[in-house]
Parts: C-alpha cells; structure tokens; sequence
C-alpha cells in the first residue's frame, strides 16, 4: 500500500509539473526573455491588426544565451495555449532555452517584468561583421577618374570592353554591371558576347512580372546596350576559394572607382566559388569624411548545376538584399536564435525570391505583406519604393543606414536624410 501511494504522489508531482508554464507569466528579468517575447509579440500585434476577432498568445522561453519564442492564433484561447505552449517547448527544447512561459495574451504583455516593455531598438546591432577595407591611397581610383585604369593583362584588351563606367544617360539611381574574373581565368568574354546583359534583362523582366509594375533601372550606354565594366583581379581562382570572395570583390571594384554614390553594383564572377550561387557583396571605403559601406551583389556564373541562363536569380535575389531586404522587421523573416542577430534576412516561407528555401516559384512578396508594397508601419522600409525602381515612387527610400553609415537590416524608422548623408561622402 506504502508503494502505491508513492508512485501515486509521484504521478501527482509530474502532472503538476509538467505543463507548469502553461497559462503561467514568465517572471526572469533576461534580455534574451524579453527579445525573444517581444519579437512573438510584434509578429502577433501585425496578425491582430487584420483579424481583431481572433485570439493570438507568445509563449517565450531563455536560458542564458539561447532563447526561443512561438506565437499562434485562433478562435478558441483554451486550445490555443495548449497547442503554442507545446510548440514552444519543442522549440526550445531542440535550442536549450530552458522552459517556457506567457508573455502575451492578445494585445496584453503578462510577464512579469518591467522589461518587457518597448526595448530601446539598435540600428547597429543589425549591420554586417566582416567586410573588405579600402583606404584612398595611390593605388586607389577615383570614380571621376577612371580613366587612369589600364588593362593589367594585355589580352584582355579586346574591341567592346571598358575597365570603367561609361558616360551615363540618366543621372537616376540605377544598377551597375561589372564582369569579374580571377588573374589566371581563361576569358570567355561574357561581357563584350552579351551574356551578361541577357542575364540582366531576363532579371528585369521577372521583376516587372511578378510585381506588375517595377523593375531595376539599369545603368545604359547612349546605344541602349547594358554598361558592363570589366575587372580583371590580382588574385588567382584558388586564393579566391579560400578566402571571402564577395568582399574581396566588392572591395576591388570600390579600389577601381566603382563607388558611385547614385548606383548599385551587380558583380558576374566568371567561375566557380565554393558551394555558392550568390552572395551579398559590402566593402568599407574610408574617406576623409568617414566611413561609408558599398554594398552590392555578386553571382557565380562557374555554380555547378546551373547555366548562366538561370544565372538571374542570385542576381536579383543578392540586389534585394544588397538593398536592405529583407528587413528583419518583417513578420516573415526567418528566426535563426544561433546568428547574431536572431533572425536572418530571409523569409522562413517558401515560393518567394527571398525564402530560405525558395523552390522554383522565385514570388517577389506575392502577398504584399513582407518587405514589397506593404502596409506595415513598423516596418517601413519598402522594395517598391526604392530609388533603384523604376518607376520611382515620390516617396522614394535609398538603402537604410546605422548611424556609421553601414546598411542595417532593422530600421525602425526609415531616416531618408541619414542616407542622403552617408552617401553625399563619397563625392570628395
């Protein structure tokens, strides 16, 4: 009988412990509690706003560095509970954030700290790490001069092909082309055989058809063609694959004057670069004015599986993200509480451009809801409105800066004038 009635208050002590986060506030004065709350409770408040008759509830759970959070909605709020709470403790579970707990019913904020109120937003927190410095000494070239540039190899010297950006049509923002291949690439002369230009073009025209309405204003010659420069670089195809090849050409475009503080750089590397498509390209110009970031996109023509008539999709898709998408403001922005930020700048839902995993619909934000033509006010930076569009919107927006004028993938409040700023150091 004794036996029984141990295992039996044992049985009591696990059923009472085992849900004991359920419909219980969190009480643990944690930044990382309190992040990871506020992060479900933003995603939920956006829900809400569209379905105020619905239920939604944040469950958040931390320990020490590792956080985690889920939210959900519905109709009945007793199940709801029940089923995030689950979730939640899946999830943290899986990252080792210990329990979790309530942090919001609707638009009520129950756990219980003075902390979880609005925290103080960091535009800096949410700017690249590692990225290539260029300083303006000798070997630096102006963007007014380029004309100083000389073919390092005299093979390369061919009819149709410009180591510098030729004479502009338009004084808009637009994008800019640059054909990239290592010191010892064998030539297969994308540029001047317009590869480079039917990959641009076929961009474009995705653009306009997914969006209706908008697609990339292109830097042109007089002639109409697509102006691709060309840049041969001092580095070989296997020192590339060691080391990071997307600021390394980021960083030598900007050494050869391709800073131009009204374009955006497309970078078409001819070969092969580790397991990458695409990769987002930023370097660091230091002037007598400060620092400023240049920031663009680079695609690996040599990607094995793919051919250079697909090469339009790391094309755009690095374009976008080189233009600050997408932000991690939006609701659909993939969490990741391993990266430094929490999140990371694509969406966690597939058949988009900017998924993590995109499959082979390539969406440009078809619900409008995400970081194109959307309506979220706590979230105000928007692709359709980028100078870089054309048509260009009156409300135009440039890439959003931090204050030391890196591009910062959560700006709160889209500050055009810092923009102007940052990008009004380049012209010295």
């Amino acid at each position: 009988m004794k036996k029984l009635l141990g295992i039996l208050v044992l049985g009591l002590l696990w059923c009472g412990t085992a849900n004991a986060g359920l419909n219980e506030p969190g009480s643990k004065k944690n930044f990382k509690c309190t992040e990871a709350g506020q992060t479900g409770y933003k995603e939920a408040i956006a829900y809400l706003k569209k379905k105020p008759k619905k239920n939604a509830v944040v469950y958040a759970a931390c320990s020490g560095r590792h956080w985690s959070y889920e939210w959900g909605k519905g109709s009945n709020l007793e199940k709801l509970h029940k089923k995030v709470y689950k979730r939640c403790t899946k999830r943290a579970d899986g990252y080792g954030a210990g329990e979790c707990f309530l942090f919001s019913v609707n638009h009520t904020i129950v756990w219980k700290t003075k902390m979880a109120k609005e925290i103080k937003h960091n535009e800096g927190k949410y700017v690249s790490g590692g990225t290539h410095r260029v300083n303006v000494d000798k070997a630096f070239i102006k963007y007014k001069e380029q004309d100083k540039l000389t073919f390092k190899n005299p093979k390369d010297d061919i009819p149709g092909r410009f180591l510098f950006d030729q004479e502009d049509v338009t004084d808009d923002y637009q994008v800019h082309a640059i054909y990239v291949l290592a010191a010892d690439s064998k030539d297969k002369q994308y540029d001047v055989k317009g590869i480079i230009e039917k990959i641009v073009l076929k961009g474009n025209r995705h653009m306009k058809s997914k969006t209706k309405e908008k697609q990339f204003r292109l830097d042109l010659t007089k002639e109409g063609k697509l102006d691709v420069s060309f840049l041969r670089v001092d580095k070989t195809k296997k020192q590339i694959n060691v080391g990071d090849a997307a600021t390394y050409f980021m960083g030598m475009a900007v050494k050869n004057g391709f800073y131009h503080p009204k374009k955006l750089y497309t970078i078409f590397y001819q070969d092969k670069y580790k397991d990458e498509w695409g990769q987002v390209a930023d370097a660091e110009l230091y002037t007598s004015s400060g620092m400023v970031e240049i920031n663009g996109g680079v695609t690996y023509l040599g990607y094995v599986g793919r051919t250079t008539s697909e090469a339009w999709i790391p094309h755009v898709h690095e374009l976008i993200h080189a233009l600050g998408f997408v932000q991690l403001c939006a609701s659909g922005a993939m969490n990741d509480p391993g990266s430094k930020w929490g999140k990371i700048d694509h969406l966690k839902f597939g058949g988009d451009i900017m998924s993590h995993n995109s499959g082979d619909v390539w969406n440009i934000d078809k619900k409008r809801n995400q970081y194109y033509g959307h309506s979220n006010v706590d979230c105000p930076l928007d692709l359709k409105k980028s100078a870089y569009l054309e048509p260009t919107e009156e409300d135009a927006q440039l890439q959003p800066r931090s204050p030391n004028c890196k591009l910062t993938r959560w700006q709160k409040k889209y500050n055009h004038q810092r923009s102007l700023d940052c990008m009004a150091k380049l012209d010295f």
